[in-house]
């Protein structure tokens, strides 16, 4: 009786360790990150932001910053994405903490994670106006009518700097109208003829296209997650000027178990 009770025991402590081996081995989740460009630009900071979390099987999940629940739901195995609204992200530097809280079975998890913003406002500042360049003067004649060594009219006039010009068309062809290329082109005799080459050409060309085509779609670009993203944008300064501001975006995950 008493070998049965001890091998019960060793039998449930190998469960556990197994358990707990294959946890290492297969982690919940195998990869957090940003997913977007490296480098963006554009005139105004971005107004979201995507968190990539990829896992190994489906899990609950619970997404929060330090006072409220942002999002819930179920994550199915391989990529999730989470979105986060980013309008008062880029107002100025600072470092923003969420929480991930999954459960999948009896394992409950909790990643702790960091999005770190730090904003460069020494760009090119664009608010200077430019230089508007007077308009050239318009050149003026002066008109007079003697009679004899006597003034009898004089005037000033400006010359206009809008020029006509009289182009002569050659003679048209006789017959011509509105639709004369069209009933020349059908009057054309080889114009109902085709090459038999030229057509065995355009049918290989087609079918080559579609199979292209196709490879191409079957050819799915994986996700990219990334630890750092850089965004550029503009933004008014203290004095109403235009100024080119560079953000760098970093985030860093915190494992943990309850």
């Amino acid at each position: 009786m008493a070998i049965k009770k001890i091998s019960l025991l060793l039998a449930c402590i190998i469960s556990l360790d197994l358990y707990f081996l294959g946890q290492d081995l297969f982690p919940l989740v195998r990869d957090i990150g940003l997913i977007g460009d490296e480098s963006s630009k554009d005139f105004a900071p971005p107004d979201k932001l995507i968190i990539g979390v990829e896992v190994s099987r489906d899990a609950l999940y619970k997404f929060s910053d330090e006072e409220n629940v942002i999002k819930a739901g179920l994550f199915t195995r391989g990529l999730n994405t989470v979105e986060i609204e980013a309008n008062g992200l880029f107002l100025e530097s600072g470092t923003h903490v969420y929480f991930l809280d999954l459960k999948a079975g009896d394992l409950t998890l909790r990643k702790e994670i960091e999005i770190d913003i730090q904003l460069d406002s020494s760009g090119v500042d664009s608010g200077t106006p430019p230089q508007v360049k007077n308009p050239e003067p318009e050149p003026e004649y002066e008109l007079s009518m003697f009679v004899g060594e006597k003034l009898m009219v004089s005037g000033r006039k400006s010359l206009s700097k809008e020029l006509s010009f009289n182009v002569e068309l050659p003679p048209l062809p006789d017959g011509y109208g509105p639709f004369y290329e069209i009933e020349k082109e059908y009057k054309n005799p080889l114009r109902n003829s085709f090459s038999i080459l030229d057509a065995i050409g355009a049918g290989y060309s087609l079918i080559k296209n579609m199979i292209d085509k196709k490879k191409m779609q079957k050819q799915v670009k994986p996700v990219q997650k990334h630890e750092q993203l850089t965004a550029t944008f503009m933004r008014r300064d203290s004095e109403g000027a235009a100024r080119e501001v560079t953000a760098v975006i970093k985030l860093k995950v915190k494992n943990g178990i309850l």
